[in-house]
């Protein structure tokens, strides 16, 4: 019963989208530029200084494939969390309280988004001109590991779009939080994190564990030494960790709308 109603969700915000089909081909290529000169810029650079942080063009390149692949998944399913503090401050969040389904089920398959598919094509991309410069040896494990490390690290980046959401059942306006959090701090995962202060690379492993998508699983692949790292098997925890934190998001969910008061309370 549930999933049909989710499937129905999605299939009309599908549609909703393919009603203005010249404004979503734009959005898509809007998508795809953006990515296209992120490349350019580090491939500029990397041609410029040879090697970032020990980092040459090939490991930059699988490290942005780690990102925008995770990213993917993220855009398909939680797209419809940055608008979210709308329903709270008009009110038509009370609209999800009523409907026998989850609350969040309904504003993710609400806010379904074919652009991940760009996102897709780009990390394809990314990852193929990776593969052609590093030596890394596709075994299963290899394969199983990578799995691992792109749901982890979708996990990560779909747990702090829900904490963000969530924090809107109680400042209502948490858009400044959405572009800080979701949108800005993908940045720094651009280039490997250990070019930054000691300071910036805690809170990124630790605080906003955003290193954990592609910098330290990363190291695993590309067999690179781990110097500088907190801990050896740090390489391994970007699924673990986007468990957790998934965990932590749904429970804080839960605790927001639990406390949630409606518009006209």
């Amino acid at each position: 019963m549930s999933l049909s109603v989710y499937i129905k969700l999605a299939v009309a915000s599908i549609k909703s989208r393919m009603e203005y089909k010249a404004s979503f081909i734009v959005f898509l290529l809007t998508v795809i530029t953006f990515y296209s000169a992120q490349i350019v810029t580090i491939g500029v650079i990397i041609n410029r200084f040879k090697t970032i942080g020990g980092w040459n063009i090939g490991d930059m390149a699988f490290l942005y494939s780690l990102l925008i692949l995770s990213q993917s998944n993220v855009t398909f399913l939680f797209s419809g969390l940055l608008d979210f503090s709308n329903h709270v401050r008009e009110g038509t969040y009370d609209r999800f309280l009523i409907r026998p389904v989850s609350t969040l089920g309904q504003i993710l398959m609400g806010g379904f988004e074919l652009s991940g598919f760009a996102h897709v094509a780009m990390g394809i991309i990314t990852f193929l001109f990776a593969n052609s410069l590093t030596n890394i040896h596709w075994n299963f494990l290899n394969i199983f590991i990578f799995i691992l490390v792109i749901l982890g690290g979708s996990m990560i980046l779909a747990s702090i779009r829900i904490i963000i959401a969530a924090i809107a059942f109680y400042s209502i306006n948490n858009q400044a939080l959405v572009h800080l959090f979701v949108f800005s701090s993908r940045e720094f995962l651009l280039y490997p994190i250990n070019i930054y202060r000691s300071e910036l690379k805690f809170i990124l492993t630790f605080l906003i564990p955003l290193g954990f998508i592609n910098f330290y699983p990363a190291h695993y692949f590309l067999d690179k030494t781990g110097e500088g790292l907190f801990h050896p098997y740090i390489i391994f925890g970007t699924f673990p960790v986007g468990f957790v934190l998934m965990v932590v998001a749904l429970l804080f969910w839960k605790k927001g709308q639990k406390d949630y008061e409606s518009a006209g309370a």
